[in-house]
This record gives C-alpha cells, sequence and structure tokens, in this order.
C-alpha cells in the first residue's frame, strides 16, 4: 500500500436519492461516508474526497476534499483525473490510485490488495472489481500512467467511466462472497430496503 493513493467519489449530485450529498445519510450511528472511510482508508497509504461544492461541509473527516477541475458535474471520469492531476504534485510517489464509491457501506476490508495483486501479476493499467457476474467500475486501480491516456480521451467528449475502461489495458476481479459487499444507495427505495439508519 505504501505506492497507493485512495479516493473516494463523491462528486455525484444524488439526483436519484432527491437530496444532495447522499454520502452524509445516517447509518448505524454514523453516516455512510464515515463507513466508507473506515473500511477504505486502511487499505491506502493517503485517502482524500472527491467532492464538489463547500469543502468545509466536510472537515469533520479530516480528510483532503478535491474538487473536480471542472465547474459541471462530469461523473466520475471527471472526478477520477482531476485526483491523478491533483497527485502529480502532491504525492508524486504514487504510482496506482484505488477509487471507492462513497455511497456502499460493505465493500471487502481486502479490496485494494485483491484488485492490486491481479494488476501487477496480469500486468494490467487498471483491475475494477465485479461480483456475480456485476461490475462495479467505480471500486478500481488505477496506474497514475493512464493519465495522459484519460485527459485526451475526456478532452475529445468521453464522459462514459465503462467505455473508457474497456479501451485500455484493464480487467475484472470476482470477489465471491457477501451479497451486500457492493450494494449502493441510489435512490429513497433502495434506502427504505436496508435496516439503516
Amino acid at each position: 500500500m505504501h505506492n497507493i493513493l485512495g479516493a473516494i467519489l463523491a462528486g455525484g449530485q444524488s439526483r436519484r436519492m432527491g437530496r444532495p450529498d447522499k454520502f452524509l445519510l445516517p447509518y448505524h450511528g454514523q453516516s455512510l461516508l464515515q463507513r466508507v472511510i473506515q473500511i477504505a482508508q486502511p487499505q491506502v497509504e493517503t485517502l482524500v474526497i472527491n467532492a464538489n461544492g463547500d469543502p468545509q461541509r466536510l472537515s469533520e473527516f479530516q480528510l483532503l476534499v478535491v474538487p473536480d477541475i471542472w465547474p459541471e458535474h462530469q461523473g466520475p471520469l471527471a472526478g477520477i483525473i482531476s485526483v491523478m492531476s491533483w497527485a502529480q504534485n502532491a504525492c508524486p510517489n504514487a504510482s496506482w490510485l484505488a477509487t471507492f464509491a462513497a455511497d456502499t457501506p460493505y465493500f471487502p476490508e481486502d479490496c485494494v490488495a485483491n484488485l492490486q495483486l491481479h494488476a501487477l501479476q496480469q500486468s494490467r493499467q487498471m483491475v475494477y472489481a465485479s461480483c456475480g457476474g456485476q461490475p462495479h467500475y467505480t471500486f478500481a486501480v488505477w496506474s497514475t500512467a493512464l493519465l495522459p491516456d484519460l485527459q485526451r480521451q475526456f478532452a475529445k467528449g468521453e464522459r462514459s467511466l465503462h467505455r473508457f475502461i474497456h479501451s485500455c489495458n484493464s480487467a475484472s476481479v470476482d470477489f465471491a462472497g457477501d451479497s451486500r459487499w457492493f450494494f449502493n444507495f441510489n435512490s429513497p427505495a433502495d434506502w427504505r430496503q436496508t435496516d439503516a439508519p
């Protein structure tokens, strides 16, 4: 983990949830985001939050907030490029970026280790998680060497995370186990199906 920078992707607008910052919703006595931080932080050397808007609303989490370079909400690719660009000066020794969704409170505690091991063994530049055949593209490790290609594709108008992933030297790792591992809260219906708060 000594060369892995972690980023919690929290730059979305939470439209389907019907309220901003769904990652601040309470979940068993803490926010969803705090739960994600607790699982993600031990897996990486440095952890930041990729989020837009006033960073002071996230001050209680005591993590650096890296906003998108672009003012409009342009999706997770924008967040990944923004964090990698920031890291060029702030974390120059980071050769990998691990990404996590901000609304997924049960992902595996060895997620990053398994993804990076596969990336190194298979000489992949990007490896993402899957579970039961379902891809979970925001749980991934990215070689920071991908930044120039990410920037080029983004400048050409690419905004699709999965299209970019399948265009680069990528692979997936299947996590067989708890069906909740990559469950994320997208809507009030998802929220009602759980035992939150």
